[in-house]
């Protein structure tokens, strides 16, 4: 069954009176495509235009030598351009050719945003990289793609140095700040290899200018070249490139566009600040700052603390905030714990209000003459007081966040849609529709369609629930997994179609509704990937472990997991462990032990030493378990007969313990 979002027979939103079915071409052409915007680069110039070249455009905040940062400094669209001219230059003067890669290896700043528009000018490809994939993610990434120049953050140059032996093709490590005495001068503490060097970002703008900027490319970049290559974890933990061209990023910019032309997303101009929180790294935040500098915005960069991530807000006082579940979520908590602690008739009155206005999104409104004024104004001045539009992503949001933004905030507040391989969001809810528990509809540069997956019950034919697995086919869709044929043609149809892997259906309004994954990895709520059998098959190494099934919930931040312990150790640790000693006289049954309070905490503990022992990451190790006496088997119907766990059977057969395991840790305090 073919599903896009017009929806034949879908009912009228009350109090809309803007058509809410964005338009798809696939002509080829791009939707509201601006004359001369053919590549990245005139999508800066287009925002410098509309702001003016002395109007501000990207700022951070200094920080003191006693660690107290100060007001937002800010370098100006045309001081940025000039810049990114040199750098682009100097980078090219270095042996960056047009159209082949350098890595770019930082947290956001201001001089992550300068080497992107250099890339832009001088039509070269950008690989963002982050260690939160493991070290050798950072190698494959440089191997893979033959870079010779990486700019990298002086606080990443320890893990630089560290691989840079193995990298032979860098030739040039390029400092985006000032260079630790420890790694230059007479005096450094590190070699350099043979035949390569570390410079500063100024010394590379310096170069840049000197005898004349670098020739610019005969033939600037066009709507299907490359832009950049965005690594993403793969079901192996071997990361894959993911090839997106400028139209992915120019379509999104024009859609977006349309949509503020139809009144579905505030205007933007260069009035609008946004708060930088999201990593570069991930496309999410990349796609805004394509959407922001097209329309001639501000961005401000945070401390890069997110314990600190209020007082940025305090003192930038966006109009404009992106940001995981996560991020929302403890918003959520903070605001609900004051109310808490202030008990009494201010908190009787947040409470009658905020019930007041939760019955008013069922009529599409979350705007209250009185309660905006009288309850709901300290919430929103404590954000700066000027937030116009709040957007989440990246992962689902909980329906009660959700909708604890809308009430709290009286703006608009959104979801999105996306995956790295639409270039970012390719799907939007409609702000008169304040119905939670949907991702709306197509952005308008894209199709939709559901394709059945019998194994697991999903028909996109069905005549009463119409379901299945999320494909999408338009101008945001990646061209390829760079240097893998293989994995391209497994998740792109020879039509151009993506899988996403996402399991969906469409409500009754013709929005996209998420029901279920179909590949066999999880979104945690930061947005985190995790391949569980992956996991599985380092737990399962444990003597202790006979048998793990790892779960995880897209609407939490953690895993969970259902273990098997191996008897005959597990009495052995028991054993040897002085706080559970006293059990070995009892000799309790196993399943006795599975239930014993003492056992489960120090299998809990077990299991996060045996994860950082073989290199999982924090969030790939799970914070709850269950200990099952039982083992899977056939006959259980949790195991197939290759002896793989069946996981929808499995899910299904755990759900309420998955559900309690998750009830006890939300019902612990935070330790952030």
């Amino acid at each position: 069954m073919m599903s896009s979002i017009e929806v034949p027979g879908a009912p009228a939103i009350p109090g809309e009176t803007k058509p809410r079915i964005a338009s798809t071409r696939t002509d080829g052409q791009l939707m509201g495509n601006r004359v001369g915007v053919n590549n990245m680069h005139d999508n800066f110039l287009r925002g410098m235009e509309l702001a003016g070249k002395d109007s501000a455009f990207i700022g951070h905040r200094p920080i003191a030598a006693d660690g107290t940062p100060g007001p937002y400094e800010w370098l100006t669209y045309g001081e940025v351009n000039e810049k990114a001219s040199a750098v682009g230059s100097g980078f090219a003067k270095l042996g960056v050719a047009p159209k082949s890669c350098f890595g770019i290896f930082a947290s956001n700043c201001v001089e992550w945003t300068v080497v992107e528009q250099a890339s832009y000018v001088y039509d070269q490809i950008t690989v963002p990289m982050y260690d939160t994939l493991g070290i050798d993610a950072i190698k494959h990434m440089a191997t893979e793609t033959e870079m010779s120049l990486i700019a990298v953050a002086p606080g990443k140059l320890g893990v630089l140095f560290d691989l840079w032996p193995s990298l032979p093709l860098i030739k040039t490590v390029v400092v985006m700040g000032e260079i630790p005495s420890k790694y230059s001068g007479s005096a450094a503490a590190v070699d350099i290899p043979a035949d390569a060097q570390l410079i500063s970002l100024d010394r590379v703008a310096t170069m840049g200018k000197e005898g004349g900027l670098a020739p610019r490319p005969e033939s600037p970049a066009g709507p299907s070249d490359t832009c950049t290559i965005c690594y993403t974890s793969g079901t192996t933990g071997t990361p894959k490139g993911v090839v997106l061209s400028h139209m992915g990023f120019l379509s999104i910019v024009n859609c977006v566009t349309e949509r503020i032309g139809l009144g579905f997303i505030p205007n933007f101009d260069n009035s609008d600040v946004h708060l930088s929180i999201l990593p570069l790294a991930h496309c999410l935040e990349r796609c805004l700052h394509a959407v922001l500098v097209g329309h001639g915005a501000r961005i401000g960069f945070n401390q890069g603390d997110v314990r600190k991530i209020m007082d940025d807000i305090s003192e930038l006082k966006p109009s404009i905030l992106v940001g995981v579940p996560r991020i929302f979520n403890r918003i959520h908590d903070q605001v609900w714990a004051q109310v808490k602690a202030k008990g009494g008739i201010a908190s009787a009155l947040f409470h009658h209000a905020y019930n007041t206005k939760k019955e008013n999104l069922k009529n599409n409104t979350n705007q209250h003459w009185l309660w905006d004024r009288v309850v709901f104004k300290p919430v929103r001045q404590r954000f700066g007081g000027r937030l116009r539009l709040i957007i989440s992503g990246s992962a689902p949001i909980s329906l009660d966040v959700l909708s604890f933004l809308r009430i709290a905030f009286s703006t608009t507040v959104l979801e999105g849609y996306g995956l790295t391989e639409t270039s970012g969001p390719c799907g939007l809810t409609i702000p008169s529709d304040m119905q939670a528990g949907n991702v709306g509809c197509t952005l308008g540069n894209c199709m939709f369609k559901l394709v059945s997956v019998p194994d697991m019950n999903y028909f996109a034919d069905s005549p009463t629930n119409p379901s299945g697995e999320i494909c999408v086919k338009g101008h945001n869709v990646f061209t390829e997994y760079y240097k893998r044929p293989d994995l391209t043609a497994e998740t792109k149809s020879a039509d151009g179609w993506l899988h996403t892997g996402d399991i969906g259906t469409f409500d009754s309004r013709g929005n996209l509704v998420i029901i279920d994954r179909k590949k066999n990895m999880f979104k945690l709520s930061q947005g985190e990937y995790v391949a569980p059998e992956r996991v599985e098959v380092i737990y399962t190494n444990s003597p202790l472990i006979d048998q793990t099934f790892i779960h995880g919930d897209s609407l939490q931040s953690v895993l969970v997991a259902v273990v098997v312990p191996n008897e005959e150790f597990l009495r052995r640790e028991i054993a040897s462990t002085p706080a559970l000693t006293h059990l070995t006289a009892e000799n309790p049954t196993l399943a006795a032990l599975c239930l014993n309070a003492s056992v489960i905490s120090h299998f809990i503990s077990v299991f996060d030493d045996w994860g950082r022992k073989n290199g999982l990451k924090g969030f790939e190790i799970p914070k709850n378990l269950y200990l099952e006496p039982k083992a899977f088997s056939v006959e259980n119907d949790i195991l197939t007969p290759t002896f793989k766990v069946k996981r929808p059977a499995a899910k299904n057969h755990y759900n309420d313990i998955l559900g309690r395991l998750y009830a006890e840790l939300n019902a612990k305090p935070s330790k952030e």
